[in-house]
């Protein structure tokens, strides 16, 4: 266990600025020295990242080790795994990768195109030990258009640059228990890697027919002509939680010990590893950029 001391400067007094402009020399700082007890877990967990769809045959999985707290690298790739999905009837083998740039990646070059609605479960064997996870491919429902407005505080002149929203419109599926990741390609770019970029939706909440500004993006960020690709992908609740609880720990705070106390972030991974794996079903829709485009 590493215990690392970090200071905290507190200043009294609710009127910090008029004390400090009126008696600069009553300002008093105190200073309390706070031991964290941050465990080192380089190595002690498996990471799975899984999230296999039907956008090509070819799909893959990565699994690495942890890494310590105060690591921001990734951690060491996870060799001599022994992966695969079953569907039920079938085992798809996931080959471990021989190329030197994508070491801890497990690859199956079929899973893809043959995806039916059920359930897929993945088996991880190393080093002795099993973990496991289960995940539903389920429907998503097709685009319908996408839609680009100029934002509000653009519009009225609150922003130095034009801010642009993109809105996604579609049919809902019938029933409720549906839930959704939405990604954003410029040009054959993905623009929403971090998870506060992503949007997911609930569909406990929508109606029939769904408009939403899905992402927002700055004039530098798209050019005139720039093919804009939303993809729809279907999700679990777990993982529907799992992106929310990620972003309000990580992008929200930037800050681990600012707010709420943390709560783990969800896994549907056995045995105590991390990550998530999902089998999603995709869809797209792509629209050329105007300045002028609604």
């Amino acid at each position: 266990m590493n215990n690392r001391k970090i200071k905290i400067n507190n200043v009294t007094g609710n009127l910090f600025l008029l004390l400090l402009a009126v008696t600069p020399f009553i300002s008093i700082s105190c200073e309390k020295e706070v031991m964290l007890d941050l465990a080192d877990r380089e190595g002690l967990y498996l990471i799975v990242e899984g999230n296999i769809d039907d956008t090509s045959p070819e799909q893959w999985i990565r699994l690495s080790n942890s890494s310590s707290y105060y690591d921001v690298s990734k951690g060491l790739p996870v060799r001599n795994a022994i992966v695969t999905v079953n569907d039920g009837e079938t085992d798809f083998v996931f080959t471990e990768s021989s190329t030197d740039s994508l070491m801890g990646y497990y690859i199956n070059d079929r899973i893809g195109g043959e995806l039916n609605y059920g359930s897929y479960k993945l088996t991880i064997e190393h080093e002795g030990e099993i973990f496991t996870a289960r995940s539903e491919y389920r429907p998503v429902p097709e685009i319908d258009s996408i839609t680009v407005r100029l934002s509000f505080f653009s519009l009225i002149g609150l922003t130095d640059e034009k801010r642009y929203d993109i809105y996604i419109h579609f049919s809902e599926l019938q029933g409720k228990g549906d839930h959704y990741l939405v990604d954003l390609d410029i040009s054959g770019r993905l623009e929403t890697a971090r998870p506060a970029q992503k949007t997911v939706i609930s569909d406990e909440s929508l109606e029939d027919y769904v408009s939403l500004p899905v992402a927002t993006v700055s004039e530098d960020d798209v050019r005139e002509g720039d093919i804009l690709t939303l993809k729809l992908r279907s999700i679990s609740r777990e993982q529907y939680e799992f992106y929310q609880i990620f972003f309000f720990q990580t992008d929200l705070s930037g800050n681990p010990f600012a707010g709420a106390p943390p709560a783990n972030i969800p896994t549907n991974l056995s045995e105590g590893a991390r990550g998530f794996y999902q089998v999603s079903s995709v869809t797209s829709a792509s629209k050329k950029f105007r300045s002028r485009s609604r």
